[in-house]
């Protein structure tokens, strides 16, 4: 019976190790290497990185075009968005850095105006008051310009030249690869 036990030991512990071993091996060859688009402020820490599938918005040179989508491949002098627009890094004018909190922060304040106008009303209309106050469209008429008012903020505007610099950090160890359109 010991004997027996002793080999159940052995048994398991063989069969941790080629369990680690294997989940080791299948880690290490699902590891990629890839390429970063970067957009950086020279002499400070401040940067910003996209990776394939990162959502991106884009200004371009030549005809001021605004481009928006899923960025699908980075190349060392191009990156190709939503699979059909490819963009030379040297066309890219600005980055539009979406700005979360001045958004939620507009959709709040119009919601707040509108919901304190309909509530107003209603109460007054229950209440057999005048349907609309003054000081009621001024508060509420205020939000909702107020949150029409920020709207401009709702993106950081990187413009790339001397302030901001754009650049692909090429991390991967595969054969160079000029455009995804000859592959």
């Amino acid at each position: 019976m010991c004997n027996f036990i002793i080999i159940i030991v052995r048994l398991m512990k063989s069969l941790l190790k080629v369990s680690l071993i294997s989940v080791a091996c299948l880690m290490v060859f699902n590891v990629q290497a890839q390429r970063i688009l970067l957009v950086e402020k020279p002499g400070t820490f401040k940067n910003f990185k996209y990776f394939v599938g990162d959502e991106i918005i884009l200004k371009t040179m030549p005809f001021n075009d605004k481009i928006a989508g899923s960025i699908h491949f980075i190349t060392d002098s191009s990156i190709v968005v939503d699979f059909d627009q490819e963009i030379m890094l040297n066309e890219i004018e600005s980055v539009l850095k979406p700005r979360w909190g001045f958004g939620l922060l507009s959709g709040f304040t119009r919601y707040a105006g509108a919901g304190y106008l309909v509530l107003d009303i209603v109460n007054n209309a229950i209440n057999h008051e005048v349907m609309v106050d003054k000081n009621t469209l001024i508060i509420s008429g205020s939000l909702v310009a107020f949150s029409y008012a920020i709207v401009p903020l709702h993106t950081r505007k990187l413009t790339i030249g001397d302030r901001w610099r754009i650049k692909v950090l090429n991390l991967s160890m595969d054969e160079e690869v000029t455009s995804p359109f000859l592959r």
